[in-house]
């Protein structure tokens, strides 16, 4: 994640917030299906890595996403810092009691489709373009 948030502002810069957002899902993903997949201590050190990277991202930009977004930026940015915070409370004990009735990598999925979701409205992050000035 480190590698990720120190590289992360230059791609941001270069490609803007959508772009990535998605490559931050897309790679997340990919290395969420790794650890599901693959039973292989190398491979799931590869994708722990992946997994890092993707995550890396994800809410420092949508708080940035929230802060530009428009009016009322405040109540945005809290917003989305609330739901943030949420799920990182809520998050493990529902992934561990899901990992108990169904098994760790069973569980695991729901994390997956939830990454692969997020990568289709990571659009929303584009910067808004002023109208231009009569």
């Amino acid at each position: 994640m480190t590698v990720g948030r120190f590289v992360g502002g230059r791609f941001v810069d270069r490609y803007g917030r959508a772009a990535a957002l998605c490559a931050s899902a897309v790679v997340g993903a990919v290395g969420i299906a790794l650890v599901i997949l693959v039973d292989n201590q190398a491979v799931a050190a590869a994708a722990a890595v992946l997994w890092g990277i993707g995550a890396s991202l994800g809410f420092p930009v949508a708080l940035s996403a929230a802060g530009d977004s428009g009016d009322n930026s405040a109540a945005r940015v809290s917003l989305a810092a609330t739901v943030g915070y949420v799920a990182f409370l809520v998050g493990p004990p529902s992934l561990g009691h899901l990992g108990e009735q169904f098994g760790l990598r069973n569980a695991l999925l729901v994390v997956l489709i939830l990454v692969v979701a997020a990568s289709f409205v990571t659009p929303a992050a584009r910067t808004a373009h002023p109208a231009p000035s009569p």
